[in-house]
């Protein structure tokens, strides 16, 4: 895979994903979740990770980098914003608050590529890498450690391609006829009906840009050091 090929083709007037041109913070977070794909999901179609990509360009707001919950510097604030949000009645979805402060002290605010809400699922995901990989990432006592990009871009990929978030996964979604990018949403979210068809269009840009630039034939690593997090 030819990387400078790859961020030249997202930045070209072929689409508009970043209109602005890519920022360093978009090519840092788009290299390291290449290099997590190259590592540990590179025998998986690249229009898995197309799919992934795209639901986290929406996801992050197109940062491309694990955020807190209404883009938020710390969980603090997140809560603010979510509970001035709820009171207002722009959070029609929610029957009850769930970023209140748990049993564990912290507040289980949505975090990451892919965000995860509620203690339980930090829990899950916690249980699940270890099952996987046998890594233990301490989430249970540190939710923000779903901010590591790393970390991060793995719950993003496996939970995907297993189906941590809903009842689905990516499998489900390929078809004869190619992937169906915009069902696929149903793997986050259950609003496919409201943003399907703009999922379906980040999908396709980004699986563009990975043919374009050879990452179906290899992705090499960029970073021959990258593994998990020590602590």
């Amino acid at each position: 895979m030819d990387r400078e090929q790859f961020f030249q083709r997202l930045n070209s007037e072929q689409n508009d994903l970043f209109p602005d041109g890519l920022s360093s913070q978009q090519i840092s977070g788009l290299n390291v979740k290449l290099d997590v794909w190259a590592k540990w999901y590179a025998h998986h179609p690249i229009s898995y990770l197309a799919a992934a990509l795209g639901q986290i360009y929406h996801e992050t707001g197109t940062l491309m980098v694990p955020v807190l919950e209404a883009f938020s510097p710390d969980r603090k604030t997140s809560v603010e914003r979510l509970e001035k949000a709820f009171s207002e009645g722009r959070l029609s979805w929610v029957k009850k608050p769930y970023w209140n402060c748990d049993e564990s002290g912290q507040h289980p605010v949505g975090c990451g590529d892919i965000q995860i809400t509620h203690r339980r699922n930090y829990l899950s995901a916690q249980d699940r890498l270890k099952d996987k990989f046998g890594v233990t990432i301490n989430l249970s006592e540190n939710y923000d450690l779903a901010l590591d990009p790393i970390i991060s871009a793995h719950i993003a990929f496996s939970g995907m391609i297993d189906g941590w978030f809903r009842p689905c996964k990516l499998s489900d979604f390929d078809n004869k006829t190619g992937f169906d990018y915009r069902a696929a949403r149903d793997i986050v979210n259950g609003d496919t009906g409201l943003i399907g068809d703009k999922i379906e269009t980040y999908c396709q840009v980004f699986e563009d840009a990975l043919r374009f630039s050879g990452a179906e034939k290899s992705i090499e690593l960029n970073d021959e050091t990258l593994n998990w997090p020590t602590s």
